[in-house]
């Protein structure tokens, strides 16, 4: 039984939800013949930026603000859909007008703040700011390329960078000669595993006084390698989908994640109790066990403001329910710790029992209204869990997370004041690599998105966010 799980709080009305990052989503295109951006052969000036042609490829670069710039890229004549998963479509439709600039060698634009340059021969792009200083720069001798239907870039890297983010990673807190995946998975927090739970493709770049952050808005698979490779190069990737990513200046780190912030959103702040000593174990039952710990906090005044119970609260490990014979008065149960002034928060997986005809409504309703991820051939996809065999809300649906949020309502109602979206990898233990199958069938269904469907290689790091984000809304509803 693993012992560590990814933990993500949603805590209903109250509470900031913790949500990972991640992006928009294409079809790989495995059989794309390569592409490498050698030199730039036309271009075109924007009210916010540049559009240039290299070849078959296609490049857009605009400022959505003074301080943040914009790189779209395809390699064929047309750039990709543009939605996002993670990025709010308020940024991201905005942006500023700039001062193109022309010269020989090179085209582009200045804001307030920035100088951006891309050198036609070979084609590289260079962010500067106005005193002349380099921010960022494509790396020498190592031209974008798209090959397998993923892509590469490759930056310049001063021997006096440093790079910090990416959310959950292991190891140095300087990510300078390391080299990472970002694929959300189930496993042990080791000293040196990679990856793990979180995909989180954005990082901070400290040079001296001047700081700027680099996101890359991509759902697939991606890869940051800090110059583990090669010595004077900072190197990033996916194996499928579009390439589309953001410098966003500082130059203090402070307004550099300020920035980010702006892309990706600010939480509520959370609730005074959710900053408190929160009691958490594998596992509080019978309920006896759980008055037993609330009751020995308050004796030993012990400053505590948060029970959780874990999966043995539940009726066969089946997500939105209570065991009558170790929980028989669960409702009491809630009331009585918040007398005693604890709040309760439970667990609550993103699978569901593949339970039909047993009177388990999660599963009755979610099939009824298909709700849940397919198999190539249409049928539910079932793997194993915490219940047996499982199935999985499709939350690329924003009808199948409205149907997921009211799930919730019995335990809003007993008083329950957080939940824990676990599982969330998704983990599945049967599964291949313990996640589901990479062709297993998700089905888009997104206002500002294309109706399309996509496969669990695009959407597999983006699942924990949407289960976050169907919670959130959900407790908001009620």
């Amino acid at each position: 039984m693993p012992v560590f799980r990814p933990r993500l709080l949603v805590v209903l009305l109250e509470i900031t939800v913790a949500a990972m990052s991640s992006a928009p989503a294409q079809t790989a295109a495995a059989s794309q013949p390569s592409t490498t951006l050698d030199s730039v052969t036309g271009a075109q000036a924007l009210r916010d930026g540049v559009e240039l042609r290299a070849g078959s490829a296609t490049l857009r670069v605009t400022a959505l603000r003074d301080d943040i710039i914009r790189v779209r890229i395809s390699a064929e004549s047309t750039l990709p859909e543009d939605a996002s998963w993670s990025v709010l479509s308020g940024p991201r439709s905005k942006s500023v007008d700039v001062r193109p600039t022309e010269e020989a060698p090179s085209v582009g634009f200045r804001t307030s703040l920035l100088d951006v340059r891309i050198e036609r021969n070979p084609l590289r792009l260079v962010i500067r700011d106005l005193a002349g200083n380099v921010i960022s720069a494509d790396a020498v001798g190592r031209p974008i390329k798209f090959q397998l239907g993923g892509f590469s870039v490759a930056k310049q890297m001063p021997v006096d960078e440093h790079y910090f983010g990416l959310g959950d990673k292991t190891g140095s807190f300087d990510r300078r000669s390391q080299a990472y995946t970002l694929w959300n998975t189930d496993i042990g927090p080791q000293e040196s595993v990679d990856p793990l739970y979180k995909s989180i493709p954005f990082f901070l770049a400290i040079n001296g006084t001047r700081s700027y952050g680099v996101f890359l808005d991509n759902t697939w698979r991606t890869w940051f390698d800090f110059g583990k490779q090669a010595r004077d190069a900072y190197c990033f990737g996916a194996e499928g989908g579009p390439l589309d990513y953001y410098v966003l200046y500082g130059p203090t780190p402070k307004q550099v994640v300020e920035g980010y912030a702006y892309l990706t959103g600010t939480p509520p702040l959370p609730p005074l109790w959710a900053l408190g000593f929160q009691q958490s174990r594998y596992s509080y039952t019978p309920e006896s066990q759980a008055r037993e710990i609330a009751n020995r906090l308050r004796a030993d005044k012990i400053p505590s403001d948060v029970l959780y119970l874990d999966i043995d609260y539940q009726y066969k490990n089946r997500p939105f329910t209570v065991n009558p014979e170790t929980f028989p008065n669960f409702p009491a149960l809630v009331s009585d710790l918040r007398k005693q002034h604890f709040h309760l928060v439970n667990i609550t997986d993103l699978h569901i029992a593949h339970a039909p005809n047993q009177n388990y409504a999660p599963y009755d309703t979610g099939h009824a209204s298909d709700q849940f991820v397919k198999n190539p051939d249409g049928s539910e996809f079932v793997g194993i869990v915490w219940p047996g065999p499982a199935v999985f809300p499709d939350f690329t649906r924003a009808q199948t997370r409205e149907w997921w949020g009211g799930l919730y309502d019995e335990f809003v109602q007993d008083g329950v004041a957080g939940f824990w979206n676990d599982m969330n990898e998704p983990s599945v233990f049967d599964g291949p690599d313990k996640t589901m199958p990479l062709n297993t069938v998700h089905r888009i269904e997104e206002p500002g998105f294309i109706t399309r469907t996509a496969t669990h290689a695009e959407i597999h790091n983006i699942v924990g966010l949407e289960n976050a984000r169907g919670t959130f809304e959900g407790l908001l509803k009620l």
